[in-house]
């Protein structure tokens, strides 16, 4: 015996319909195997011909639709009186279904409780009447009576399932209990041929409850493998690569996703764009945030022009930053970033490669490159040295500090401290 889908919409998890016939069977084979010598005998199990009559009229209401007349007809039995313990088990059986056919929830559940509780029915209607019970009370809200009736019939001998693994799972995480909760979902997981949605989704809400976040992912990389339609299953899962330390996966992840179109809300085109900053692709992200601004996908705002300056300005792509810091500072109107306009704009000057230098002291002191402490800032002739000592010193701009060890080696002889004119204190130490 089961449940029919719900029509209040209160036990949507009830799912199959209700069959009378395996609970009239053995009490009609009673009724008809009594004889009018014993027609007013019961034995235990068994019907009386009145009462067995009287459930088939009530039969014929129900099958018209009419179920208060039917559950009104019902209670009248059980209020006559003299019907015996398993009479009253079924009168109050099919007093349930009637009333939940109804639409009363709660009289339902009220009427299997009290069949249970006479415990004169076989041990499988028992048990189909606890799931039942469990159910009604899982969808009303009262979770912990709900799984503790199922957990009962279970452990009676009720055949588990994944629809039933499923109500306990979502029953325990009702009630912030998720270790028992995982068991279940993994059980309906498993049972389930093939799971859908509802089973993926069950078990990663309590992978998330855990943090396990291993877990997590291989679940996810199951689901946008089922689903690669579904946006919200790749970000997620970019989301736990990058706390997994696989930032290079959950950037292409985003990357793919905009190349397919799957990207259009302002922030995730934003974090996409740093995203290429990060992996020092900067000019691959100010192109992409330069064409989504100028679409109008991303929100034109002082912050998104500022990062696409700077990701311009990574790039080296001075020309094309120049605008954008002008647009911040139209936008905002702030001193500070007309400043920034001005300074941040302007190309830095690039030196030409010094040459290294030919003075006798600098070879002694292995001085080969532009690798040296210090930075000398003078020009000999017409070409750049490093470390001309006559000229540096003969223009004062020596801009470094000489470590002693190369003073030692012939750096600050007396006879280029007198050629140039330089105190002492013109070595700094």
């Amino acid at each position: 015996m089961e449940y029919p889908t719900s029509k209040t919409g209160a036990a949507g998890w009830l799912t199959a319909a209700l069959l009378l016939a395996a609970l009239l069977a053995g009490p009609a084979r009673a009724v008809q195997a009594a004889g009018p010598r014993d027609a007013g005998a019961r034995q235990d199990g068994a019907i009386s011909p009145a009462i067995g009559r009287a459930i088939g009229a009530l039969m014929e209401e129900e099958a018209d639709g009419d179920w208060p007349a039917a559950a009104s007809g019902y209670s009248r039995l059980l209020d006559a009186g003299g019907a015996s313990a398993h009479e009253r088990a079924v009168l109050l059986q099919l007093l349930g279904r009637s009333l939940w056919e109804a639409g009363d929830t709660q009289g339902a559940i009220d009427a299997w409780r009290r069949a249970i509780a006479l415990n004169a029915l076989p041990e499988d209607q028992l048990n189909t009447l606890r799931i039942n019970t469990g159910q009604l009370l899982l969808a009303q809200g009262e979770y912990r009576e709900g799984v503790t009736l199922i957990e009962n019939a279970l452990a009676r001998g009720a055949a588990p399932s994944a629809g039933l693994a499923m109500r306990l799972a979502q029953g325990y995480g009702q009630l912030g209990e998720p270790e028992p909760g995982l068991g279940y979902a993994r059980q309906a997981f498993a049972l389930a041929d093939p799971p859908e949605r509802p089973h993926f989704s069950i078990l990663l809400y309590f992978y998330q409850q855990m943090e396990m976040v291993p877990e997590q992912t291989a679940l996810l990389a199951r689901m946008v493998a089922r689903w690669p339609g579904e946006k919200a299953y790749w970000t997620s899962y970019a989301a736990l690569l990058a706390r997994s330390g696989r930032e290079a996966d959950a950037f292409e992840i985003n990357r793919i996703l905009y190349l397919n179109g799957m990207l259009g809300e302002s922030a995730e085109l934003v974090r996409l764009a740093r995203y290429y900053s990060y992996y020092e692709y900067p000019y691959g992200g100010a192109v992409m945030l330069e064409r989504e601004l100028n679409a109008g996908r991303v929100a034109p705002e002082a912050e998104n022009y500022r990062l696409l300056a700077d990701l311009w300005r990574q790039a080296r792509e001075w020309d094309r930053a120049r605008p954008v810091l002008h647009r911040v500072a139209t936008l905002t109107g702030a001193g500070p970033d007309y400043e920034n306009w001005v300074r941040r704009s302007t190309r830095p000057a690039i030196s030409p490669r010094p040459k290294p230098c030919s003075n006798r002291p600098c070879r002694a002191a292995g001085w080969r490159g532009p690798a040296i402490p210090g930075r000398w800032s003078a020009t000999a002739g017409s070409s750049r040295t490093i470390c001309s000592a006559r000229s540096t010193l003969s223009s004062g701009r020596w801009t470094g500090r000489i470590p002693a060890r190369r003073r030692r080696a012939g750096w600050a002889s007396s006879s280029a401290r007198s050629r140039s004119g330089a105190t002492a204190n013109a070595w700094p130490t």
